[in-house]
């Protein structure tokens, strides 16, 4: 399950809005994008199970790794 808090605090960290990101996936690099109100919904915790490809999407655009956006098990 994404770490949704963790999400927005990386996005915060790197001085990205939620626009930011939405554009920088629409990288004809990616195969998938992420809108704006998607990464809400997801830092918000609203949605739960994004695909892989939308993890790794977002984990290439916040240059993190793919561990630092799931929660671990204790945190649960």
């Amino acid at each position: 399950m994404l770490n949704g808090k963790k999400i927005r605090e990386i996005r915060k960290c790197l001085g990205y809005t939620a626009r930011d990101v939405e554009i920088l996936t629409k990288n004809n690099k990616y195969r998938t994008s992420i809108s704006k109100s998607y990464l809400e919904e997801l830092e918000r915790g609203d949605k739960k199970n994004p695909s892989f490809e939308k993890i790794e999407v977002l984990a290439n655009v916040l240059c993190c790794k793919l561990d630092d956006l799931v929660l671990r098990v204790e945190n649960i």
